[in-house]
């Protein structure tokens, strides 16, 4: 078990439900396959990649990790492989392993499969249960049966196609086919991870309030994209949709909408400490309500503000409830005002297609249209960041004048329409030196710039955190952007010293970003809470290529909240006068 460079916490995880579902089959403490799939979930839901955490020596402060698996997963971090873990999965065929990443297959059927139909080679586990499949051997394993086969069939295909199983949506993708749900409903609210504003999510939990729930159900089980009903009953059902995504619906009478809602949004760990904390006041918790323990009695709440001060607590925005402290803030009457989108007076990340040969790609939208966007957005100013002119195709006197080009451009575009004001900015390559790949001269005509790094990821946590802090000490060097360099799904974020990246910034009045981009959300939730607490300032960039996406900068302020920002946090509430005096300041 080789720890590569770039394993994610999903990846993590896997190895974490691997070890359980070894105990499971080898009939372990039932505790310690608990502990283990409670970890692999905790670390599937974090913002911020394991392993950073471990660099800060902070694993404790995972949720549910307990300090045996803390103890392993400090050797597999350190040394890529984890001992016991790898003793332990010799004790279970291999090819019971393969067999888990499909669905309705859990350790011990698959444990069942690879013995009865003596499946011996890992690589192929799959492809020869799906052979026994084809030629009905599993029908004949005592405790399958016919209907069990066909399960395992559509499972299989459903597997093949990449439908199932850790594929988890960015928040953007989940959005809409939630709000088309509801849409087609006309009535519901979203649930879960995805109300909590999480980065990613699985699958798609919603809710309807109504008198007629027997209607609303067959509805959406008639819904024009489900492929399959997996589950109905009374009060909720199940579908399949044609991108394989699994969507829950519930329903509940409008008297006990508060309970069903703040129930099922989650998460487990502010639901846990919520119920202990109303267990304190001789009160239980549940989907239908707050009960009083001595007397039996159920108190019932239509909407979650009632729910929540019934308990002795200010409204906690499903945006907090992460066990983050949130509940003592609550009931100390000091939870955050947080950020508005409404607060935002302008976009300050986006390309235009006026460049055309830049280091990365440019955008799609000219100037015009980006400012056109914004206009109807009721921005201030847009700060248009192209990437930085191609070195290898530059002379530095044609860097230094396409700059001035460029400069002269936005003075003639402000002049002959300044609503919204466009600001002169750029995004700059960080080069592995720390060097900036442009001459100061060049950087002249620009008001400020950002910078980020976008190639050699693989340098030590220290090399990179030395390079980011040269590149941010210009002093036209306003922004770090896209901090971590993290593709959500594709790419883990490389590593950086951030106690050590917060106090320049605030020692240096430099801001940090958080990337609007759904592929990116980046600065993470629980970085931007560090900013926070140490005061350093953070922007808002929708890092667009085309105009519509300015629209994203709602996933942004997402993320912002996560992290407890309000409106003093975010410069992008400043107006354009105060936007300007601090970028040429």
């Amino acid at each position: 078990m080789i720890l590569s460079y770039g394993m994610t916490n999903i990846e993590i995880a896997k190895i974490l439900r691997k070890v359980a579902a070894a105990y499971t089959i080898l009939n372990e403490s039932r505790f310690r396959i608990i502990a283990y799939e409670n970890a692999a979930t905790a670390i599937e839901h974090l913002t911020s990649e394991l392993k950073d955490l471990w660099d800060d020596n902070k694993l404790q402060e995972v949720p549910t990790i307990g300090t045996s698996i803390i103890t392993h997963l400090n050797e597999l971090f350190e040394k890529g492989r984890v001992a016991y873990w790898e003793q332990t999965f010799k004790k279970v065929p291999s090819a019971v392993f393969p067999l888990l990443d499909i669905p309705g297959i859990g350790p011990k059927t698959a444990y069942k499969l690879v013995v009865h139909l003596k499946l011996d080679n890992e690589n192929k586990a799959i492809e020869y249960l799906k052979k026994a499949a084809d030629e009905h051997l599993i029908s004949s394993i005592a405790g399958f049966g016919d209907r069990s086969e066909k399960e395992i069939v559509e499972s299989v295909k459903l597997y093949e196609k990449g439908l199932v199983k850790e594929n988890r949506l960015n928040i953007n993708q989940a959005d809409e086919i939630a709000s088309q749900i509801i849409s087609y409903l006309r009535n519901g609210e979203i649930l879960g991870s995805l109300r909590r504003r999480v980065a990613t999510i699985g699958d798609i939990d919603l809710a309807v309030p109504t008198d007629k729930p027997l209607e609303v159900i067959s509805s959406f089980l008639n819904y024009p994209l489900a492929t399959e009903v997996i589950e109905k009953g009374p009060t909720g059902a199940s579908i399949r949709l044609t991108n394989g995504r699994q969507v829950d619906l519930r329903v509940v009478e409008p008297s006990r909408w508060g309970s069903m809602l703040q129930y099922f949004t989650g998460s487990k760990y502010h639901n846990i400490k919520l119920r202990e904390y109303a267990l304190k006041k001789g009160l239980s918790l549940s989907e239908y309500g707050i009960k009083k323990v001595k007397t039996e009695t159920i108190e019932k709440f239509e909407n979650e503000k009632e729910f929540y001060n019934y308990l002795g607590l200010d409204y906690i925005l499903p945006e907090l409830r992460e066990d983050g402290g949130e509940i003592e803030a609550a009931s100390r009457h000091q939870l955050p005002e947080l950020v508005k989108l409404s607060d935002v007076k302008g976009d300050l990340q986006m390309h235009s297609s006026f460049a055309q040969n830049t280091s990365h790609d440019s955008g799609l939208s000219s100037i015009k249209e980006l400012q056109l966007k914004a206009k109807s957005l009721g921005y201030e100013y847009i700060g248009i960041t192209d990437h930085n002119p191609s070195t290898k195709n530059h002379t530095k006197d044609q860097l230094i004048e396409e700059l001035k080009k460029r400069s002269e451009e936005f003075e003639r575009l402000n002049k002959s329409n300044n609503n919204p004001r466009v600001i002169n900015l750029l995004e700059v390559d960080i080069q592995p030196n720390g060097d900036l790949p442009l001459p100061d001269k060049a950087l002249e005509y620009l008001e400020a710039f950002l910078v980020s790094i976008h190639s050699e990821f693989r340098m030590t946590r220290d090399e990179m955190t030395d390079r980011v802090i040269k590149g941010l000490s210009h002093p036209k060097a306003k922004i770090l952007a896209h901090p971590t360099g993290r593709l959500l799904g594709k790419r883990e974020g490389f590593e950086l010293n951030w106690d050590k990246i917060f106090e320049f910034c605030l020692k240096n009045d430099k801001v940090v970003e958080i990337n609007c981009y759904p592929d990116r959300l980046d600065l993470p939730d629980t970085l931007v809470r560090e900013a926070v607490k140490k005061g350093v300032k953070l922007s808002l960039g929708t890092d667009s290529h085309i105009a519509d996406d300015l629209t994203n900068m709602k996933y942004g302020l997402d993320v912002a909240r996560r992290g407890w920002a309000q409106k003093s946090d975010i410069i992008n509430t400043w107006s354009y006068n105060k936007m300007i005096k601090w970028i040429r300041g």
